[in-house]
């Protein structure tokens, strides 16, 4: 039986109806329409300073386990250059907004970003206290500011002397020299070098607190009476004085020369001072044609004063700007835990997880080197957290490059510099 006409016309109408409903649908917008497996990635850009070995394993065990274990979250690791250029870029970027969202921070520096409103206190997201309590009390109040807590301690360390073991077993000595002044004695006898690195703070003040020098009183509120003492004066007379003799690295004003080869080498070099980085550097190198581990000897820095090398160390801070303030929450609290900071401490980065550091086995194992440098913390300088530090650190440059460079007087240059200080002091 054939339809109607009417029929058909019925029959085409009900379809375009249907067809315009299909179309335009309950939903207006299918683009906000959440799928079951459609969740939104959440990305955190974190920037960092690592080692070559130390971006291996950050990148290769800690991402990969943080990501799987936080299927909404990406990490996206970006390495630096660690340097003053760093810090003024990272400054620029911070005051417009335009930073990562988690940045690997010199603890030192903290302060300084924290003062000038760039970075996110730590302190009130609700976990914090069960992450504060597994760290390092010490480190962990260096990234105090004020009232709150702007950082959490990523990892400490410390440089140690590392000597020739064949310069020790000519001058027939079992045993490394216990005070700077029997290394110096000990290098001008057999007319070898001692490898400092440079005449800045980091380089130079473990020869200088070596010496006897001071630095100022013990909470870093007055330099004057200590940095232009009669000890801190001869400290650095005697410096320049072993410069000038050619006991001192000569290359100390160049930057020139391979203190890291020379102090396994044939050549003269009694000792240098470097951190834990020398070693996981060098024993993952390709291109190392020796036993490192019986060519040198790493001990705590042979001093007599108050203090034997310098605290270094990052801590992971929140900028200001991050849109994804919970995620990088999440972030910086996974590298605070015991598991995390053990694997990096594969790579030579001591752990600020108390527990980790305790852990079995963990330094022994994976770092023959490690013991002197543990051993140097306890005696090492703290740099305190105040915002005026990197201030301070280029005025101490500065006299000692007018006192190495300019030949300026000893005592003129140190009396300037710690009236220079103490005003920046005095505006706390």
């Amino acid at each position: 039986m054939r339809p109607t006409w009417a029929v058909v016309t019925l029959f085409a109408l009900l379809m375009l109806t249907l067809t315009g409903c299909l179309q335009s649908g309950i939903i207006e917008d299918k683009s906000k329409v959440r799928k079951l497996d459609d969740e939104p990635v959440k990305t955190v850009v974190i920037w960092h300073t690592y080692s070559d070995e130390e971006t291996r394993v950050f990148e290769e065990e800690v991402i990969p386990a943080f990501e799987q274990a936080n299927p909404g979250i990406r990490i996206q690791s970006v390495r630096q250059a660690s340097n003053q250029e760093y810090l003024g870029a990272l400054m620029t970027r911070a005051a417009a907004d335009k930073t990562p969202d988690v940045i690997r921070l010199d603890y030192s520096w903290v302060s300084r970003f924290a003062g000038r409103g760039l970075l996110v206190p730590l302190d009130p997201f609700a976990d914090y206290g069960g992450v504060a309590r597994e760290l390092r009390e010490r480190m962990l109040e260096s990234n105090r500011v004020g009232e709150h807590v702007y950082g959490l301690p990523l990892n400490i360390t410390t440089k140690a002397a590392i000597f020739n073991r064949r310069l020790l077993d000519e001058a027939g000595l079992a045993t490394t020299p216990k005070s700077l002044m029997e290394v110096v004695e000990l290098a001008r006898e057999q007319h070898d070098v001692i490898g400092m690195t440079g005449i800045d703070m980091w380089g130079s003040l473990p020869y200088f607190f070596g010496l006897g020098g001071k630095l100022s009183d013990e909470k870093f509120t007055a330099t004057n009476g200590y940095l232009n003492s009669e000890a801190s004066i001869y400290a650095v007379k005697t410096l320049l004085q072993l410069y000038r003799e050619g006991v001192l690295n000569p290359h100390l004003l160049d930057d020139k020369g391979d203190l890291w080869k020379d102090v396994y080498s044939d050549s003269r070099m009694l000792m240098i001072d470097e951190g834990p980085w020398y070693y996981s550097i060098l024993l993952n190198s390709t291109n190392l044609d020796v036993d490192l581990m019986q060519a040198t000897v790493p001990v705590p820095f042979p001093s007599l004063g108050m203090y034997g090398s310098v605290i270094g160390g990052e801590s992971l801070v929140m900028t200001k700007g991050t849109k994804v303030k919970e995620e990088a929450w999440m972030f910086i609290r996974w590298m605070m835990r015991k598991e995390t900071q053990a694997t990096m401490f594969k790579a030579g980065l001591i752990p600020t997880n108390a527990e980790a550091l305790r852990a079995p086995n963990v330094a022994g194992a994976n770092n023959p080197y490690i013991e002197p440098y543990l051993n140097g913390l306890d005696k090492a300088f703290y740099r305190p957290a105040i915002p005026q530090w990197n201030d301070i650190e280029l005025l101490y440059k500065d006299a000692m490059e007018r006192i190495f460079v300019e030949g300026e007087d000893v005592k003129k240059a140190l009396n300037e510099a710690s009236s220079a200080i103490d005003a920046l002091l005095a505006r706390q």
